[in-house]
């Protein structure tokens, strides 16, 4: 099934949120079992002496329900997200256990909790191999109802947010927020060639080729590193747009072998072999194509809005010298792989239908607009309506939010898999490209090499 695409175990941005738990919630406290209020003996029946010596459940009994919930980089969203659900909880008169820690703590007590049968009642995902774990497990409960009523409010929801939470024609997550990246470009640099910004990945070459200086400011900062899931992201994308993603709509087979990857490995051994992009890139980690924009020896990189926030606080000067726009488009297209986040709801709570509620109205139109508003650029809404608050008619944000659209799962155009996800972890395609520009491999047969191992991945899921 098709899910998210990047780990907030890695992710550096600002704007991803990491879902997560408290470590100091036992597993015990996460059980969502629930203590059914007794129903009044009728009165001939309480007369009865064999009924008066049994005890009765007390009357007080609290239905309960467990939540793990996001903790970001943004207090006060995460506040906005903690009232939300106390609030729900004290009008339906439920006792709620809320979680809401870092992922890093999270991710043990979600590997136990599958094996201890403890789950929580209503679950958000910090990284991405939960949703499609838990679905092929046949641990997660059928939620089409709700982002159903989802899709008829707020101006509908983005069509590829649902997608990546579908599986045979069902949704089994809902999607809330996504990230974006852009294109940061020096603004400066192009005017003194009379140059516009690129809008396709051949403008990249040809801009190349008029503004590159190496050892002063090279011209493309492209993240290559295997150390980098950023190398991942910008590799997808790019595939993705001349219509080569690297996994078939089927969600089966793989499509490497094709000439989009071999006219986009070619773009890269070019531009490497010119000296457009720093012989440095392929060690840089997720921070590397940051730090080359901030200290100005890249002139083109692609990024979230992390960027902008640093020249915001540290450098204006070279924002005013700073183009920010769409990421480059291919013959397919502009399509941004990477960042789809939401919730989900594991099988096994004895309270379903208030699950359920809890989940309606954390995701209703109002709530994730007070989300949103509190959360700034880090929490991007997939309903249409809250695309358009005026939070978003500032340049930068604007753009940032205008990418949206183009944002697709691992796994794209088929369902995010648990093979997809393994080849994106080894980051597969970085290793791909470093096999052409490093090694020396020839491009038809790093693409071999390549297929050969997403290959063993799929059997390695699906024996």
């Amino acid at each position: 099934m098709a899910f998210t695409t990047k780990s907030a175990l890695t992710r550096r941005k600002f704007l991803t949120l990491a879902s997560t738990a408290s470590a100091g919630i036992a597993l015990a406290a996460c059980a969502p079992a629930a203590t059914p209020t007794a129903a009044p003996a009728k009165p001939a029946e309480a007369a009865k002496p064999a009924e008066a010596a049994k005890p009765a459940a007390p009357a007080t009994g609290k239905p309960k329900l467990t939540i793990w919930l996001s903790k970001s980089f943004t207090p006060e969203a995460d506040a906005v997200q903690k009232e939300i659900v106390t609030k729900w909880a004290d009008a339906k008169g439920v006792d709620l256990t809320l979680v809401q820690e870092l992922s890093t703590v999270l991710t043990p007590q979600f590997n136990a909790a599958i094996e201890s049968k403890t789950l929580p009642d209503v679950l958000v995902w910090p990284s991405p191999d939960w949703m499609p774990k838990l679905y092929s497990l046949g641990l997660l409960e059928d939620v089409s109802d709700i982002v159903a009523k989802m899709n008829a409010q707020g101006g509908g929801m983005l069509d590829k947010p649902i997608k990546a939470v579908t599986n045979a024609g069902k949704q089994w997550a809902v999607p809330t927020y996504g990230a974006t990246e852009v294109f940061y470009v020096r603004k400066d640099i192009l005017d003194a060639k009379n140059l516009q910004p690129p809008k396709t990945w051949e403008d990249i070459l040809k801009i190349s080729e008029q503004i590159n200086s190496p050892g002063k400011t090279w011209a493309w900062g492209v993240q290559i590193g295997p150390p980098s899931y950023d190398s991942e992201i910008a590799t997808l994308s790019m595939l993705a747009s001349y219509g080569s993603s690297p996994y078939a709509e089927d969600g089966k087979t793989p499509n490497l072998n094709n000439d989009g990857t071999r006219t986009v490995l070619k773009m890269f051994k070019d531009a490497w072999d010119k000296g457009y992009i720093p012989k440095d890139a392929v060690t840089w980690d997720d921070a590397g194509n940051n730090k080359a924009y901030l200290t100005e020896s890249a002139a083109i990189v692609q990024n979230t809005g992390s960027i902008i926030a640093a020249m915001r606080k540290d450098n204006p000067d070279l924002l005013k010298r700073t183009y920010i726009t769409p990421i480059a488009e291919g013959p397919k297209g502009r399509v941004l792989a990477g960042y789809v986040y939401g919730m989900m709801i594991p099988k096994g709570s004895k309270n379903l239908d208030l699950a359920k509620d809890l989940l309606t109205t954390y995701v209703s139109v109002d709530n994730q607009k007070r989300i949103v508003e509190a959360a700034g650029t880090n929490y991007m809404p997939f309903y249409k309506d809250l695309q358009k608050l005026p939070m978003w008619d500032d340049p930068f944000n604007k753009t940032l939010i205008g990418q949206l659209p183009d944002v697709v799962a691992v796994g794209h155009p088929g369902p995010t898999t648990l093979w997809a996800l393994e080849a994106w972890r080894t980051h597969t395609m970085a290793e791909m490209i470093n096999k052409v520009l490093i090694e020396k491999v020839s491009i038809d047969d790093a693409i071999k090499e390549t297929e050969a191992k997403l290959v063993k991945y799929y059997k390695q899921f699906n024996p």
